[in-house]
């Protein structure tokens, strides 16, 4: 073979790959309530990119504090998807939501932590008790608080819990209204960096295996399957990004979330980015489920069969392997 041959056959396989990976021609479109959280990592990412673009997906994003309020958004009809911690999804599906999990997009097990001030004589996790403690009630935030204190042996009566906006809780730390605050990143380091060596930070390493996902109305998600393979499609193209540019991933999220590199590594660190549906999730959906029955969230009633919750044909269509549970 000639290299003038070699070449055009060269030439004629790059124009033909350009041609398939070309969008399609018709565009589906879809609206995503998305938190303003390190957590939503590869959805920010993939929408700063133009991936989801890239596969003929339209993405509207309806900029939310957090994954209770972008859950909200959906279940008031304002936006398609949400991404939320597990935490709010199953107090909202024991409420009778007819919600489904499209994928989890983030799960962290050691990035919650209790912040208290020690001149209020809180140098160890037993001396919570009897003191306030901010936390946004019904979230990630408020079951981790839960976990460490079965941990620590610590009755639930024997914290008072203020409910706070996340935005309002290192203020308060600093204020004094409350002793000690119950915060996920980057609320975490903020707090840290504000007050420095006047707070002790409490983990509880694995109390939690915390799990972000989206979500969206089970009817909607039913009747529209070609978007949410061309969602899944920009979101694996977003985790290649993560693994093949840390650097610039991080650089870049930071900018779409307005943090400072310093403020946004601590939960970059922290969180593992993957597009999944695991086996393991239904565990801890129904752990969720028993202690939000226990809080009084809601009423106490036969566990739900959190498996008819995911919709997982899109992912194991594209990448069967990434889902595990059993069907």
């Amino acid at each position: 073979m000639t290299g003038v041959a070699a070449l055009a056959i060269i030439a004629a396989w790059f124009g033909l790959s350009r041609r398939s990976a070309a969008p399609p021609a018709s565009t589906e479109t879809l609206t995503i309530a998305l938190p303003q959280a390190p957590h939503a990592a590869l959805i920010h990412l993939a929408d700063a990119k133009g991936l989801f673009q890239a596969h003929g997906l339209a993405v509207k994003v309806s900029s939310q504090a957090h994954g209770k309020a972008a859950l909200e958004e959906v279940l008031q009809g304002g936006a398609d998807l949400a991404a939320a911690a597990d935490v709010p999804i199953v107090i909202e599906v024991l409420k009778g939501a007819p919600l489904s999990i499209v994928t989890t997009v983030a799960s962290a097990s050691n990035e919650l932590a209790v912040l208290a001030r020690r001149d209020r004589m809180v140098t160890s996790p037993g001396d919570l008790a009897r003191h306030r403690v901010g936390v946004t009630l019904g979230t990630s935030a408020e079951y981790f608080l839960w976990a460490f204190m079965v941990r620590h042996r610590l009755a639930p009566q024997s914290l008072v819990l203020v409910d706070l906006p996340p935005n309002r809780l290192v203020a308060a730390l600093r204020e004094g209204s409350v002793d000690a605050i119950a915060a996920w990143q980057p609320v975490r380091h903020d707090a840290e960096r504000a007050l420095g060596s006047a707070i002790v930070t409490f983990t509880a390493p694995d109390a939690y295996a915390q799990n972000y996902a989206l979500v969206g109305r089970s009817a909607f998600l039913a009747s529209r399957g070609e978007a949410l393979r061309r969602l899944m499609l920009g979101l694996l193209d977003a985790e290649r990004f993560v693994e093949a540019s840390p650097s610039q991933a991080r650089s870049l999220l930071a900018t779409r979330l307005a943090l400072s590199p310093d403020a946004l590594e601590p939960a970059w660190q922290a969180l593992e980015l993957e597009v999944d549906q695991q086996q393991d999730q239904l565990i801890t959906l129904e752990d969720v489920a028993v202690w939000a029955m226990a809080r009084g969230y809601v009423p106490a009633q036969p566990m739900p069969n959190f498996l008819s919750h995911l919709s997982v044909d899109a992912l194991q269509e594209l990448r069967p392997r990434r889902v595990t549970v059993v069907r």
